[in-house]
């Protein structure tokens, strides 16, 4: 359960955390399982906070800072976190479905199994991410930066890819049916046994890939760079 007292100093507003944190910088902040669905907690100060099974849906964290963050578990359902910082964020399994992560830096971030459903991702910065499990179905990832990302085994259908960045990344076992990859660059990527039934491929780039065993029923490649 969440320290009381940190809850009740989050509640007099972020103008009053952030002081209190500046004062406090020593104290380890706990907020486990803390219900702030729905708070206004832009550019809030959470870094080095414990937010594992915290209930942050809904919220407003635009610039917030998250850095070294624990939110693991967590539900971050349809929050804003638009120019967030999340550098060494811990998101193993967290709900994310919904968000605003556009343009995000989540560069080497540990999101395996995490539900991005349905998010806005777009221009968001992924690099050597860990995203193996992860539900990206239905999620907007145009313009993104993925290269050297862990995508094994992720949910990726329907996504909407046009015009990202996949260059070097991992994505053995990965699910992209219906997926838009218009003009993606996948060049050097690991693709075997990934599925992309009914995929677009458009002046996509697949070269120097391993497609050893990949699925493309319905798909036309020969727009593609190979």
């Amino acid at each position: 359960m969440a320290n009381k007292e940190h809850v009740l100093q989050l509640q007099k507003g972020v103008s009053s955390w952030n002081f209190w944190r500046s004062q406090s910088y020593r104290i380890q902040i706990d907020l486990i399982e803390a219900d702030l669905a729905y708070a206004e907690v832009s550019k809030a100060d959470f870094s080095g906070a414990d937010l594992s099974l915290a209930n942050l849906g809904g919220a407003n964290l635009i610039g917030a800072n998250l850095r070294e963050a624990n939110l693991t578990l967590a539900n971050l359902s349809g929050a804003n976190l638009s120019l967030a910082t999340f550098q060494d964020v811990t998101l193993c399994m967290t709900n994310l479905s919904g968000t605003n992560l556009s343009l995000a830096n989540l560069s080497a971030v540990n999101l395996s199994l995490a539900d991005l459903s349905g998010a806005n991702l777009s221009g968001a910065v992924l690099r050597n991410a860990n995203l193996m499990g992860v539900n990206f179905s239905g999620a907007d990832l145009t313009n993104a930066d993925l290269s050297d990302a862990n995508l094994c085994g992720a949910n990726l259908n329907g996504a909407n890819l046009s015009n990202a960045s996949l260059c070097e990344t991992e994505l053995s076992g990965a699910v992209l049916r219906g997926a838009n990859l218009t003009k993606v660059n996948l060049s050097g990527a690991i693709l075997r046994k990934t599925d992309f039934n009914g995929a677009k491929f458009k002046d996509a780039d697949i070269r120097n890939t391993d497609l050893h065993a990949a699925k493309f029923d319905g798909v036309h490649l020969e727009n593609a760079k190979r």
